[in-house]
């Protein structure tokens, strides 16, 4: 097994000691070695005059102006009828919410009102107030005073179609709603 020796390049070993030594003041030199004693210090070079560059501004290359395409304003004006028409469906929205809301409040209420209702009608028609009124004269029907209803044949339904208005009449009703609507909206 190789042991690994370390090698130090100064004469001594300080441990870090010369750091901490209070008599050092930092004006040590170290001395210089024989082979940068031996060579000379290069020569300066002749400072030579920077040519002065000129800087030529280059050509801009303006493009024309062109023309404004048609279909680029058509598809710019559908883009604006799509948001007012999704604007003004948002506040349609809004509408029939609130419309619901106030009518399951009125449901609830309807349904309570109804409970009681149905309360007070039962103790109005209490058959042994209604047997005391009438007295002995009232009688369970008899069978010959019984009728049956026999709905075991199918149903049957005739349907009779109108004729509509023609498309293109629909198709202006319907944008003269949706514009309706859209003035309807801004009011």
């Amino acid at each position: 097994m190789a042991t690994h020796r370390r090698r130090t390049t100064t004469a001594y070993s300080t441990y870090g000691s010369v750091a901490y030594a209070p008599a050092y003041d930092g004006t040590a030199v170290r001395a210089p070695r024989r082979e940068e004693e031996l060579r000379r210090a290069p020569a300066p070079y002749p400072r030579r005059r920077e040519q002065v560059r000129r800087h030529e501004r280059t050509q801009v290359e303006v493009r024309q102006a062109g023309a404004v395409a048609p279909f680029a304003v058509v598809g710019f004006l559908a883009v604006a009828i799509f948001a007012v028409m999704l604007v003004t469906s948002y506040a349609q929205l809004t509408v029939a919410n609130d419309e619901m809301v106030s009518l399951r409040r009125e449901l609830t209420q309807l349904k309570s009102d109804n409970v009681t209702l149905t309360a007070q009608y039962e103790k109005v028609f209490d058959m042994a107030s209604i047997q005391a009124a009438v007295g002995e004269t009232m009688v369970r029907p008899t069978s010959d005073q019984v009728v049956y209803i026999d709905l075991s044949a199918p149903d049957t339904v005739t349907v009779y179609q109108e004729t509509g208005p023609s498309p293109l009449r629909s198709l202006l009703d319907g944008a003269g709603d949706i514009f309706g609507s859209i003035i309807e909206y801004f009011r």
